[in-house]
């Protein structure tokens, strides 16, 4: 929400507030509970739409980082025992395996997130078939836990996306909302108050006064400054 929007929603509150201490003279005009209802609906409304916008992943973001760091070390720890498992192994078809999951931290770091995923699956898949054979290096239910991990890490993966687009969406609302606001204060309201000015003048002003918003200028210090 910026700042022209903000005031455009707090003079919106002022003048419902105005509006709801003058209930009697509301309901003798034509239209205007009917407009003041529909004023309070559409400042509900901006308040839902501005929780969504500040909502944009960044805690989904927070997880899904700490969860990757669990997933590269259960990846690094099962690629270390299958490629000790295949070391002193002497089936030629186990190792294979001495070479093939012999990686650096690094390699497995610089891994993208679906790459990361896709890997850990391909370890496990590999790791499934001797998971009853890797200790002492990792037990069976640490093979488990890989894939566990892995599953938990992809689904993550969308919802930081589809957050991202559900606060877009607020924006855009609340931009909608707001410019309702807008139009029904002067196309509606102001138009339906105007003649109170004459039949009700302290509930006039007292309207008036809410739908002033007041920009304070900023001052800028005059200290230090060299007189001509």
């Amino acid at each position: 929400m910026n700042k022209k929007q903000e005031r455009k929603i707090k003079m919106g509150r002022a003048v419902s507030g105005i509006l709801n201490g003058f209930q009697e003279i509301v309901t003798k005009t034509p239209g205007l509970a009917q407009a003041h209802q529909m004023l309070d609906q559409l400042i509900g409304e901006t308040e839902r739409y501005s929780q969504g916008q500040r909502n944009t992943g960044t805690e989904l973001t927070r997880k899904k980082d700490e969860l990757r760091l669990v997933l590269e070390t259960a990846i690094r720890r099962i690629c270390a025992s299958l490629a000790a498992y295949a070391t002193v192994s002497t089936d030629p078809v186990v190792r294979v395996l001495k070479d093939k999951y012999q990686f650096s931290d690094t390699q497995i770091k610089m891994q993208r997130d679906m790459q990361l995923f896709s890997l850990a699956y391909a370890v496990y898949g590999d790791a499934i078939l001797y998971a009853d054979k890797l200790e002492p290096f990792a037990a069976a239910k640490d093979v488990g836990d890989l894939k566990d991990l892995a599953d938990n890490f992809n689904q993550l993966l969308p919802q930081k996306r589809t957050q991202q687009s559900k606060s877009i969406l607020s924006t855009k609302n609340l931009e909608d909302a707001v410019n309702q606001i807008d139009l029904l204060l002067i196309d509606t309201i102001d138009i339906l108050v105007k003649p109170s000015e004459f039949t009700s003048p302290d509930f006039f002003k007292a309207y008036k006064n809410s739908r002033t918003i007041v920009d304070v200028a900023s001052r800028k210090s005059t200290k230090n400054v060299a007189l001509p």
